[in-house]
């Protein structure tokens, strides 16, 4: 838990502002036009930056703090740890320590040195709406971010895995399909040669044809030495990466110097370093044998050159004698050079389908380890839902939806549809959202059209024109790994029974929208957190039925700060501390801070429209 000491701006509207913050509740309160959401975001800004700031809030920014304002931010993490954050509009932020040293490495726009929860209406209402999408998510993987950092590490490992297995299966399917065209190119050789009948005895002498053939061999040995030796320099280029990567010591970083574990971490760090280094000499070893044999390779290609020069020496010399043959015996060696080819590629492909089959079982490792991850992500998410369930009582409902969020599988099928000369896109997207991804991407990847008919009842003239379209817009590799994401929903009893009803927020009134998500905000945890004026879209029996309560109930582990209009908020939740801002005009100033009761004046008459008016409601409301 840590708290804002204190709050000075220099410049802008709020010139001289200089606030020391309480623990707990602070309003701040004032006429419209006097700074409120100006302080607000002075704040926000200071520790968080504009990092994903909407257009209304820069543009907040840039009018009210603009060139020459200066925000101060003195925050207090506890165990006498204070730290002093300073930032100019568009500039960087400067970090200082309690004793004034500098602190540099410090990324605070990322949320984690010193997180921070502020929300102004609009944003709160940006979350309800999102039935699909990251927002809701956030809320609850906000929660879980350093654990979730490093599951996403993980998660992003697997996924380039993934990429580059698929670019490996499509290279591999690429050779394939050039090699079984190579092959329909050279036709059916064994039959000609086998119609051609045996060697005749007018026709060239058995030397001749031995020593062609072997030029043939010759051949086919040249080629191999080549792909022998582009075999051994890919493998040298894998092995050398791979020793480069073992020599960066950044990449197995596990201290977290700011963590109580540090001093463990720095010992388990250093054993696992020497372990990386042993690594690192074994691999060095192993690149100066690969080197060894690319020369070795070299060296064979050297000597088979020589012997292959005096070979052809030798039949050049063989084919004037032989000039006189007939066109019989040219063809039919022809057709045995063709035949050797032929069983050279055809050798070639049988190694390329089998390479092709461990790329694809391997694949299938690869997608488990993959989706094991995401699971893993989604049960966290169900522990911090539980959690803040049973922070926000029985009116509000929070709850994952495993796999419901098809934003991007729905996304990737629309743009599969493209140019498919179909109707009813709208029928046709819905049927295909009940075919799990995989499966989807093996009807593509088979050009099954009759299985997709079979699964969609489209017809067999609609599944082939929507499968063409696939074929032509859609990776299946990408499509098979599509990620459907958790859905966050946020629902509210609106039953004015005992009988519950819920609804998803994004269903609900913008009073109601703020209802659900209000109680899951002051909950989901204990940094400070800012809310610029919740009470414009909700009822004063909410705000004192659900708000104040759990304001009262959670200021005791977090500072919160409210800009509001509702009386209710500063006096029935008690708040610690209330700002009165106001302004000529031209600048705002604090008129007032303090106390409930010192502020009583100030409250009564911005938040309840002044002595009179709150005297004649307390007349008529009277009971009698």
């Amino acid at each position: 838990m840590w708290t804002i000491d204190q709050v000075e701006i220099n410049g802008g509207f709020l010139p001289g502002l200089k606030l020391a913050l309480p623990r707990g509740l602070i309003c701040i309160i004032g006429p419209r036009g006097s700074g409120k959401s100006t302080l607000a975001e002075a704040i926000r800004f200071a520790i968080k930056g504009t990092g994903g700031a909407s257009r209304q809030r820069t543009d907040l920014l840039q009018a009210n703090l603009g060139s020459s304002g200066l925000v101060t931010v003195v925050a207090n993490s506890g165990a006498e740890a204070a730290y002093t954050i300073r930032r100019a509009y568009k500039q960087p932020a400067v970090l200082l320590a309690g004793d004034g040293r500098a602190i540099p490495n410090v990324d605070l726009e990322r949320g984690t040195f010193l997180p921070l929860d502020a929300y102004n209406s609009p944003e709160i209402e940006d979350i309800a709406d999102e039935v699909l999408g990251a927002k809701r998510r956030a809320l609850l993987d906000d929660l879980r971010g350093e654990e979730l950092s490093r599951i996403n590490l993980s998660l992003a490992e697997h996924r380039r895995s993934l990429e580059a297995n698929a670019d490996r299966i499509k290279a591999a399917r690429g050779s394939i399909q050039d090699l079984e065209e190579r092959i329909e190119e050279l036709g059916d050789v064994r039959a000609r040669l086998n119609v051609m009948g045996p060697l005749q005895e007018s026709e060239p002498s058995a030397e001749y044809t031995k020593a062609h053939k072997q030029q043939q061999c010759n051949s086919r040995e040249h080629k191999r030495g080549e792909k022998a030796l582009d075999a051994i320099m890919s493998f040298r280029r894998d092995a050398e990466a791979l020793q480069a990567r073992s020599l960066d010591q950044s990449r197995f970083s596990l201290v977290e110097e700011n963590s109580a574990n540090a001093a463990l971490l720095k010992k388990r760090q250093a054993e696992l370093l020497k372990t990386i280094s042993q690594t690192s000499e074994n691999l060095t070893a192993v690149v100066e044998q690969i080197r060894n044999a690319s020369a070795s390779v070299e060296s064979i290609r050297t000597e088979l050159h020589d012997i292959h020069s005096k070979q052809a020496n030798e039949l050049a010399k063989l084919q004037q004698a032989q000039q006189a043959a007939g066109e019989k015996h040219r063809v039919r060696l022809d057709l045995e050079e063709r035949i050797a080819t032929l069983e050279e590629i055809e050798a070639d492909l049988a190694r390329q389908k089998q390479d092709l089959a461990v790329l694809l079982e391997s694949r299938k490792s690869l997608k488990a380890a993959f989706l094991l991850e995401r699971e893993h992500i989604s049960s966290l998410r169900d522990a911090v839902a539980r959690e803040l369930q049973g922070e926000t009582g029985d009116k509000v409902r929070i709850r994952v939806l495993r796999n419901a969020d098809d934003l991007a599988y729905r996304t990737m099928l629309t743009d599969g549809l493209k140019g498919a000369r179909v109707r009813n896109h709208d029928e046709i997207l819905d049927s295909l959202l009940q075919l799990r991804p995989e499966q989807l991407a093996q009807f593509v990847s088979s050009d099954d059209a009759a299985g997709l008919d079979e699964a969609c009842g489209f017809g067999q003239e609609r599944a082939r024109r929507i499968l063409d379209a696939f074929c032509e817009n859609v990776d299946p590799l990408e499509l098979e790994v599509v990620e459907i994401q958790d859905q966050v929903r946020i629902e509210l009893n609106v039953s004015t029974t005992e009988e519950p009803i819920f609804k998803d927020a994004a269903e609900l009134s913008r009073g109601q929208k703020c209802t659900a998500l209000l109680p899951i905000l002051l909950a989901r945890r204990n940094n400070p957190l800012i809310i610029d004026q919740p009470e414009d879209n909700l009822d004063n029996h909410f705000i004192y039925e659900t708000v104040v309560n759990s304001i009262q109930r959670l200021k005791g582990r977090r500072q919160m700060i409210f800009i509001t209009h509702n009386a209710n908020i500063p006096v029935l939740a008690e708040a610690d501390m209330v700002i009165v801002l106001n302004s000529d005009g031209k600048k705002g100033y604090v008129e007032k801070s303090g106390s409930v009761d010192q502020c009583r004046d100030q409250i009564v008459d911005l938040l309840e429209g002044g002595p009179e008016a709150f005297e004649l409601r307390r007349k008529r409301y009277a009971r009698r």
